[in-house]
């Protein structure tokens, strides 16, 4: 008897929330939900839609793993998340 075994293609894809990634879909959905507490429904949709798109043009087609190597290599090693890494403008490094 032959089983049958499913390969994901993209093991590395992100999780989806409405068809959109989860980032996009956080910022699309909050502004709404933000809107509907503060009973401003139609200005919380459209922000929502314009942070959505803004978002989209700053991800561009790098995804979120290229604005992270952007913050490594372009902001000062103070404002980083992640110290434990080496500065990005250090050319030499001795053991």
């Amino acid at each position: 008897m032959s089983e049958t075994v499913k390969i994901e293609q993209r093991l590395q894809d992100q999780q989806r929330v409405l068809l959109l990634p989860i980032d996009e879909a956080l910022t699309l959905i909050l502004p709404f939900i933000l809107g509907v507490i503060g009973n401003n429904v139609p200005m919380g949709a459209v922000f929502g839609v314009v942070l959505w798109w803004i978002w989209g043009k700053i991800k561009g087609e790098g995804g979120l793993e290229l604005l992270v190597a952007a913050t490594y290599w372009y902001l000062p090693a103070s404002l980083k998340a992640y110290k434990e890494f080496p500065d990005s403008a250090q050319d030499h490094w001795e053991a």
